[in-house]
């Protein structure tokens, strides 16, 4: 089978030939219909992830159809559709998974990071970690939704999100579009906070009724005069500096959700944080009902991402594309 490895930090990534392996007790075959390229594919290869193990296949955006299953799994069937995202597995044990937030596993596995993932043919998965793919959605529609989509939606819910609430969203990239078609689909006013003039159009297509460029704005003065500020931003794009702009911008109560990950450090004026309450906090993408909420809501509200299919031997212009921020919608690798 084909399968596209990651040998090393600061390497090109390369095709290799490799023997379909066999899930062992406990695990599934998992046949790749397609694989969605995020941005933490690249910092995989840039070194950003210091628990990243090599030589790996990078990919945690899964979606294809059970090929085979090991001895003792019961579910998932032969022949069911499933996905594999972020969290390949957690101990299951520890203070954080009997109380239900296996992302904070501090024993986790990830997928693509230190366990191969969906840049092949075949992959093995913990059956127990899979998630189910609604038929409502389409194989290269659900493998971004894998984590992407995960990712802003457990975002906005790990913030206690209210119907009627503004959410503002820092960048309109592959991560920035679903938040906005999330946010709106949960019943949100949505802003978008971008650097680039040239998209707001596209941000009023998506259902943003509010865009602040912040090439002639500031950022936290734009927002509080969108009717008193944000009550949650989501800080998609990997910049730093655009998060830290943000914060004065949240209305009392508000809350800044850190989900790009950007060199450098976000930082707050103490009484920016005391005055109004406002509250900074990080978010990763989610445990298995999250994936599942996710991708329900996704099938029932037909919140779907907008993407651009590439062959898997096109791993590599995929990722030089996002790396040069020539990469607007979401690239999915198509395993065929």
């Amino acid at each position: 089978m084909k399968a596209v490895v990651a040998l090393k930090v600061n390497a090109p990534v390369v095709m290799e030939d490799r023997p379909i392996p066999q899930p062992k007790a406990g695990e599934v075959l998992i046949k790749v219909h397609a694989c969605g390229v995020c941005h933490s594919d690249l910092a995989v290869l840039e070194g950003q992830i210091p628990f990243a193990s090599f030589p790996r296949v990078l990919g945690h955006e899964v979606a294809g159809v059970v090929d085979r299953v090991g001895e003792g799994v019961t579910w998932p069937k032969l022949g069911d559709r499933v996905g594999m995202p972020w969290l390949f597995s957690a101990c299951g044990h520890c203070d954080q998974c009997v109380r239900g937030a296996e992302i904070l596993c501090p024993f986790q596995t990830i997928t693509g990071v230190n366990q191969d993932g969906g840049y092949q043919e075949y992959m093995i998965a913990p059956a127990l970690y899979v998630a189910p793919i609604p038929d409502a959605l389409d194989f290269t529609e659900a493998g971004p939704l894998m984590c992407a989509g995960l990712t802003v939606f457990n975002g906005m819910r790990q913030a206690g999100f209210r119907p009627g609430q503004k959410v503002a969203v820092i960048g309109l990239g592959g991560l920035g579009h679903l938040a906005v078609l999330y946010a709106k689909a949960m019943g949100a006013r949505v802003a978008v906070i971008s650097n680039t003039p040239d998209k707001q159009d596209e941000a009023q297509e998506l259902g943003a009724e509010y865009f602040v460029n912040t090439k002639t704005q500031k950022a936290g003065e734009a927002l509080r005069a969108w009717d008193g500020g944000a009550d949650i931003v989501l800080a998609t794009a990997p910049s730093s500096e655009a998060a830290t702009a943000a914060i004065p911008g949240l209305a009392p109560d508000g809350t800044l959700v850190v989900l790009g990950v950007g060199p450098g450090n976000i930082s707050a004026m103490p009484f920016d944080l005391i005055g109004a309450r406002r509250r900074v906090m990080g978010s990763p993408s989610g445990g298995r009902s999250d994936v599942r909420a996710t991708l329900n809501f996704s099938a029932h509200n037909k919140v779907l991402p907008r993407i651009t299919k590439y062959p898997l031997e096109d791993a590599d212009k995929a990722l030089d594309l996002m790396d040069t921020g020539k990469l607007r919608d979401r690239a999915v690798l198509v395993v065929v």
